[in-house]
């Protein structure tokens, strides 16, 4: 895991065992963490690449893939840079359905699983909300058990670089030669794949990093709009009215 530093931890993280699930959001740092815990766990991409270790078995949270925890299992993770996570803590009853899951330590983030975590978009950073989180995680082991095993690694380094790279002005072309393909069967099998063209998901990227952004007062709208691809303020405000319904300001002041 490069240079990252080194914690350990032997902790529950506070998690209330009698409920069915819980479920945050949460950033990592780059000093990794190193624990175990008496439950399920699920981590979902929502920015950045989180790199994780799960008894022994190297992998990324990425745009494509989720991490999957069992009870008891000890795992290391770190993320450098702006990233934010889903993690849903999920209790033994509501897990007993979905046991499967727990033979392999990462699963793919489907469609289904895409659009469930688009339902959160509006949520801010902590804990949410024990009745949302009851409806949603049900869905979420849906999602993810009906999924395929995994998507090709070629496209996840494509998702990865619009992740990590949605503020420059990438193209079809850039993203088909991170995935060592040509750029009309990329185009098709990153659709396929993800349920969005490359286009889509690079505009879905830049726009949640401009919501994220938003909750800074510090940052003016025009500020944003070029930190996160979009070029000027104008075309920020219409990719968020034409989306989200929205403009840059109304949403920054229904937030508060």
């Amino acid at each position: 895991m490069g240079h990252i530093r080194f914690r350990r931890y032997n902790t529950t993280m506070g998690h209330d065992l009698t409920a069915p699930a819980e479920l945050s959001f949460r950033r990592y740092s780059v000093e990794a963490i190193s624990h175990a815990h008496d439950f399920d766990q699920i981590v979902l991409p929502r920015r950045g690449v989180l790199e994780i270790e799960i008894d022994g078995k190297g992998g990324r949270v990425d745009p494509g893939s989720a991490a999957v925890i069992p009870p008891g299992a000890r795992h290391v993770c770190a993320a450098d840079g702006e990233n934010l996570f889903v993690v849903a803590d999920i209790g033994a009853a509501l897990m007993a359905p979905f046991e499967r899951l727990r033979e392999r330590p990462f699963a793919s983030v489907t469609s289904p699983v895409r659009g469930l975590l688009c339902f959160l978009s509006g949520e801010a950073p902590g804990g949410i909300d024990d009745g949302v989180a009851g409806l949603w995680t049900p869905l979420l082991l849906r999602g993810l058990s009906s999924g395929p095993v995994a998507v090709d690694p070629r496209l996840a380094r494509a998702a990865a670089m619009i992740e990590t790279r949605y503020h420059q002005p990438l193209t079809v072309r850039d993203l088909a030669a991170e995935a060592g393909m040509s750029q009309s069967r990329f185009f098709d099998r990153f659709a396929a794949a993800y349920g969005a063209t490359p286009h889509a998901a690079l505009t879905d990227a830049r726009l949640r990093a401009a919501q994220q952004l938003l909750d800074d007062p510090t940052l003016s709208v025009a500020e944003i709009a070029v930190r996160t691809g979009h070029g000027d303020q104008s075309t920020l405000t219409r990719r968020m009215k034409t989306v989200l319904g929205v403009t840059p300001a109304a949403w920054r002041k229904g937030r508060r």
